[in-house]
């Protein structure tokens, strides 16, 4: 039986959050005994990942966990913001994975997956190096894509992608080291967007695209206005998607945990943590910043992007 092999990568922070997103990878797949889990941990603690290991067996899939906490490759690596170096170790998938692993799906740890997962892995990569989704919230942004054609060399024309998910061909890194190509491209340069745009400058024009439905960022869950709905070239796409959504990213500022349940905001990622067994610790989890956050303003968002996919 062939393995669907999925790695996500996560530090203590957010172990809960990839343990609720692997519960709905397994819920929505029909086939989930052929799942395969890979753990990339930054010091997880021990009653978490063991809350995580028991959680993706109880539903029916085998997971490993490995632990790059003691990693010298991610020492000193520039970070920004809230993201941390778990950002770089799908940078390094090829010499962390087994040696059976020759195709693997990396996913963001702040994600919900509600399609058959199956149906990611069946993308063809023998030819390519890696598939992606297009980044709409870079690429509808004038001052963003300034920086990316000064920062990594993007085309005028060119295609950025997210690196929440990518369907990586292992073979064909391991052949051109290119984990390596990867690693020291960042060790040398301080990007934006981290390990995005170094993937973005090493394979521009090398890799292929997936239907946008795989990837909803908050730009295209909110069909927002000026940047998405009011760009004739980005619109239909990002409606088509919004429709059907298989994987939503909640990449921006609002996180679902951080907020009591919201029916079409968070209910979906209550449901899983439903599942697994986080089920019982306290909810909501405020960030430093969420009092200055005002759900009540995403919620109206939210509709008006309900409203404009029953309209269009």
């Amino acid at each position: 039986m062939e393995s669907i092999n999925i790695a996500i990568a996560t530090d203590n922070t957010y172990a809960q959050h990839a343990c609720v997103e692997m519960a709905s990878i397994l819920c929505n797949t029909a086939q989930k005994e052929k799942i395969r889990f890979f753990l990339l941990s930054d010091d997880i603690e021990d009653d978490k990942k063991e809350a995580i290991v028991k959680t993706v067996q109880n539903l029916g899939a085998a997971i490993s966990i490995h632990e790059l906490s003691g990693d010298k490759r991610f020492e000193g690596l520039y970070v920004r913001g809230k993201l941390t170096r778990t950002v770089y170790f799908r940078l390094a998938l090829p010499d962390i994975m087994p040696e059976d692993v020759h195709k693997i799906i990396y996913l963001d740890s702040d994600m919900l997956v509600f399609g058959d997962i199956s149906e990611l892995w069946s993308t063809d990569v023998e030819k390519i190096p890696l598939a992606a989704v297009p980044d709409y919230g870079i690429m509808s942004s004038a001052r963003l894509w300034n920086e990316k054609e000064s920062f990594i060399g993007m085309k005028k024309d060119g295609t950025y992608f997210n690196s929440g998910v990518l369907v990586i061909n292992l073979n064909m890194w391991k052949e051109h080291d290119l984990g390596h190509e990867l690693l020291s491209l960042v060790r040398e340069e301080q990007y934006p967007h981290l390990d995005q745009d170094s993937l973005n400058k090493i394979f521009m024009d090398n890799w292929i695209s997936l239907p946008l439905k795989w990837n909803i960022i908050p730009p295209i869950f909110y069909l927002s206005w000026k940047r998405i709905f009011l760009n004739p070239k980005l619109r239909a796409k990002a409606l088509e998607a919004r429709k059907d959504i298989r994987i939503i990213h909640y990449a921006g500022r609002y996180k679902p945990w951080e907020f009591e349940r919201h029916e079409g905001f968070n209910s979906q990622y209550y449901k899983y943590l439903a599942m697994t067994e986080f089920k019982n610790v306290k909810m909501p989890q405020l960030a430093k910043d969420t009092h200055s956050k005002s759900i009540n303003r995403q919620l109206i968002r939210l509709k008006i992007a309900e409203m404009l996919c029953r309209v269009f």
